[in-house]
């Protein structure tokens, strides 16, 4: 399952790198509009997926400060590095 995370981040890193090219450099015609509006969308499915994993899982997984945003990023990728991660964890 390792490498399926980080070919999900890899293609995660992909996206963000196209959204963050039409904000830089804008798509010409309707490009613009479009991938702007995809952009807010991520965002707000990875919002709410981190409000959901963290209100359901906040007492079940030892989280550190790096969790929230690798969900924000990553989404769902994110959340698998997170509990693949658990068994080495160690609580404070």
């Amino acid at each position: 399952m390792s490498m399926a995370v980080w070919a999900g981040r890899l293609l995660f890193a992909l996206v963000w790198g196209a959204m963050l090219a039409n904000l830089i450099w804008p798509f010409p015609g309707k490009g613009f509009a479009l991938f702007l509006i995809l952009m807010m969308v991520l965002i707000a499915v990875h919002l709410l997926q981190l409000l959901m994993f963290v209100t359901v899982y906040k007492e079940h997984i030892l989280w550190r400060r790096g969790d929230y945003w690798q969900i924000v990023i990553f989404g769902i990728i994110g959340w698998l590095a997170i509990v693949q991660s658990q068994p080495q964890r160690q609580p404070k």
